[in-house]
């Protein structure tokens, strides 16, 4: 097997023209039926493997953590990393890392992501902000400000959960350390979406951990 460096593997990007599909509904077979294939598989000791060495040996000797697809919107090449329930075709999605390789504006979110779009003005969708942890999956230098939005709907098939989604959000060249800085204009570096038990959620929003604010989307 090889040992291939994390940077570098993270950094090749395989561009594909297919349409991405973004639901927490979505399993390991419609996910390649909307992206492609999977580019690379990563274990749950952080070692990266090229899908082939994967599929002949990798999944013999370790457990997938996540998968990274690559694909191209107008232009700009995305990566995307899906974290699945287990390693099984029918699995669904439980996390998606979306990371462009260049930050959008929010107002851009509808043009470059549609079908995300959908999701963040979903009619139960709640914009919110937190100074508290989101998400753990952040990979980017992060401000002290994450927006967020959670979908009060339960997905069919992660019943008693939420769809929350989390945004690291900038200013251009600039950390947000104020939600009042945040508008139409502030940028998205990465984002991603997530299970989360609906107890949890609502608990923030009680605890106002989870403060309210427009949907700028």
């Amino acid at each position: 097997m090889k040992k291939l460096a994390a940077a570098a593997l993270m950094a090749v990007m395989t561009i594909t023209g297919s349409t991405a599909f973004a639901s927490l509904d979505d399993t390991k077979t419609t996910i390649a039926s909307q992206y492609g294939e999977y580019r690379m598989a990563i274990d749950t000791d952080n070692q990266l493997w090229p899908k082939q060495e994967w599929e002949q040996k990798g999944k013999k000797r370790a457990k997938a953590a996540s998968f990274t697809y690559s694909f191209e919107r107008q232009g700009l090449g995305i990566q995307m990393e899906v974290m699945y329930l287990n390693d099984r075709p029918e699995a669904p999605v439980i996390a998606q890392r979306f990371t462009p390789n260049m930050a959008i504006k929010i107002k851009e979110l509808k043009d470059y992501f549609p079908e995300v779009y959908q999701l963040v003005t979903h009619p139960k969708a709640e914009v919110f902000i937190s100074y508290d942890q989101v998400t753990r999956q952040f990979q980017e230098l992060q401000s002290p400000v994450t927006m967020g939005v959670a979908v009060k709907a339960e997905p069919a098939l992660h019943k008693g959960n939420y769809t929350v989604l989390a945004f690291n959000i900038q200013e251009e060249g600039r950390l947000i350390k104020d939600p009042k800085f945040i508008d139409e204009n502030t940028y998205i570096r990465e984002f991603t979406i997530e299970r989360t038990k609906r107890m949890v959620v609502q608990e923030q929003f009680d605890s106002d951990n989870y403060k309210p604010i427009k949907n700028f989307f």
